[in-house]
């Protein structure tokens, strides 16, 4: 979605109260803000936190009209049953990354508990050097009634140590996502090449098998005319900037300049991996046979999605198990994932995955907080198998129904317009990333139920092939201490943007491969190895968290 440019000053501004709920059960709140409301007689009063977040981005089901969903009305009484009051700061999205910034900045008036996801973990860490944000695990030890520590250390180790200072301090609580295979089993999901499958099916074209006889379908698909339109432009969308895109791993390659290798608890990175040189052969194959559509490196996402539009993509990377790329494309059509192709000799091409466990966004309790336990008891609400129920599926019956296995499957697939009318819709639709965090137990099942059969067997094959990379690799770091963090943050933008500007002309043919050892030089003296040796710190410390 693109967003509008809004004036600087008038997004400082923007800070707007959309709703107030009151969740005490009788009486009058006319106590001061934090200090609780009123209450019957011998009945606890509810205690009152200010909570600042952006709105959420969906167009039709939004939070302001939360009262018309029922699955709100499920986790108000959640609310209520943990005597919580709320009140809600919201901020419209384009205009947060900025009103954040500027408010934290400040360190005046501050909301109880704030979400800070747009601030990376400099700016977080030197806020909480400054005061400005709590830490959280003494707080946890003393006021929580054992739900954090729960998710934390029992259905989401991982986040722990991901979200754990190298001195055991905790700013932040996260998002938390498990997806699971059959109950038990882990389930990640993959970022593959994808193939125009209606145009195999049309050409009589067998799926390749390996690196060269994908180039030559590609060929095939362009010399043939697949797309029926009279032009050779049927091309592969592909960046050779960056080593996030699938074709980098058949050679055996990371997935970034430093990269994390799971299973051998290795930090590695592609500009030493042994495939690395004929990966940029292949890619110079591809630009010099003309299927690598090269105007299109660097481009927008809204100018790659034109040429999708235009029915002229016939590859490029994505997930497996996607199903929104087909809808865009003029007349249709159909994209098959393909496993990893055998790309050199010698090396087992390696999948890239997304992790079936995941850490992300940060949410934080202030200084200004007037009632830490409150706060605290809102986090064990939220950390709840109930809220995580009423957040990912929502009311059995009504948004999800339990199949044959006992695996929950989502009931209506409609679009967000239709299910804004029927008020039938999970809490992640509604309020999730606004001020409140997910806490997702996904599973693959009900994924699998809404693709076509050849990309659920795709999904069911990468299961448990081997070797990957992922495609979050922070989320295998431990937070960087200041001096690791002073130095990452000195070396990344220059390293990067070499490594970007060296792949791209390697790829195009513009730099010899001959002059290998003048550009190994050169990122080494930009401090590869350097940042190598503390992500590997940072791996060994994070593998180290019990």
């Amino acid at each position: 979605m693109k967003k509008r440019k809004v004036p600087f000053m008038s997004a400082i501004i923007a800070v707007i109260i959309v709703a107030s709920v009151t969740a005490c059960s009788g009486g009058d709140s006319k106590s001061e803000e934090g200090q609780g409301s009123s209450a019957p007689a011998g009945q606890p009063s509810s205690a009152k936190l200010r909570l600042l977040g952006p709105t959420g981005s969906n167009k039709y089901i939004k939070f302001e009209d939360r009262e018309k969903y029922p699955v709100w009305k499920e986790v108000d009484k959640l609310l209520t049953d943990a005597k919580l009051q709320l009140d809600y700061e919201l901020v419209p999205n384009e205009q947060y990354n900025v009103v954040i910034k500027t408010r934290m900045a400040s360190g005046s008036n501050l909301p109880d508990i704030v979400n800070i996801s747009a601030l990376d973990n400099t700016t977080v860490l030197n806020l909480a050097k400054q005061g400005v944000l709590l830490d959280l695990n003494p707080l946890i030890e003393k006021y929580s009634n054992g739900n954090i520590k729960k998710m934390y250390e029992q259905e989401f180790p991982y986040a722990k140590k991901t979200t754990t200072t190298s001195d055991g301090k905790m700013y932040w609580f996260s998002d938390l996502h498990k997806k699971t295979y059959k109950g038990t089993d882990p389930a990640p999901v993959s970022l593959t090449m994808l193939l125009r499958k209606d145009w195999l099916d049309k050409l009589s074209l067998p799926v390749p098998a390996n690196a060269e006889e994908y180039l030559q379908t590609l060929k095939t698909m362009r010399d043939k005319d697949a797309n029926g339109n009279g032009q050779k432009d049927e091309v592969l969308v592909y960046d050779p900037g960056a080593f996030s895109g699938p074709i980098a791993q058949w050679f055996g390659l990371g997935t970034s300049i430093s990269s994390v290798d799971v299973e051998n608890k290795k930090v590695v990175s592609p500009w030493y991996q042994d495939g690395i040189k004929d990966y940029f052969r292949y890619l110079q194959r591809l630009v010099k046979e003309g299927v690598l559509d090269t105007s299109l490196i660097g481009a927008t996402g809204e100018q790659k999605q034109q040429k999708m539009t235009e029915n002229q993509v016939a590859s490029t990377g994505d997930y497996n198990l996607e199903t929104y790329l087909e809808p865009t494309i003029k007349g249709g059509g159909e994209y098959l994932p393909l496993m990893p192709l055998q790309a050199a000799d010698g090396i087992t091409p390696a999948a890239q995955t997304e992790p079936p466990f995941l850490v992300w966004q940060k949410y934080a309790i202030t200084k200004d907080c007037k009632n830490v336990e409150a706060a605290i008891k809102f986090f064990d609400t939220i950390y709840s198998d109930k809220y995580a129920d009423l957040l990912y599926w929502g009311i059995e019956g009504q948004t999800y129904k339990k199949d044959d296995s006992g695996a929950n499957v989502f009931i209506n697939n409609a679009s967000d317009e239709e299910l804004a009318k029927t008020g039938q819709v999970p809490g992640l639709r509604l309020f999730g990333d606004t001020v409140f965090p997910r806490v997702q137990f996904a599973n693959l099942e009900f994924e699998l139920s809404g693709v076509p059969k050849y990309k659920a067997d795709n999904e069911l094959d990468i299961l448990k092939y081997k070797p990957y990379f992922v495609n979050m690799n922070d989320n295998y770091l431990a937070i960087p201490d200041d001096q690791q963090l002073e130095a990452k943050t000195k070396i990344l933008t220059n390293l990067n943007t070499y490594s970007t500007e060296l792949a791209t002309k390697l790829a195009l043919g513009q730099k010899s491969l001959d002059n290998w050892d003048q550009y190994i030089a050169d990122l080494k003296k930009l401090g590869l190895d350097q940042l190598l040796e503390i992500d590997q710190q940072l791996l060994d410390r994070y593998n180290s968290i019990q």
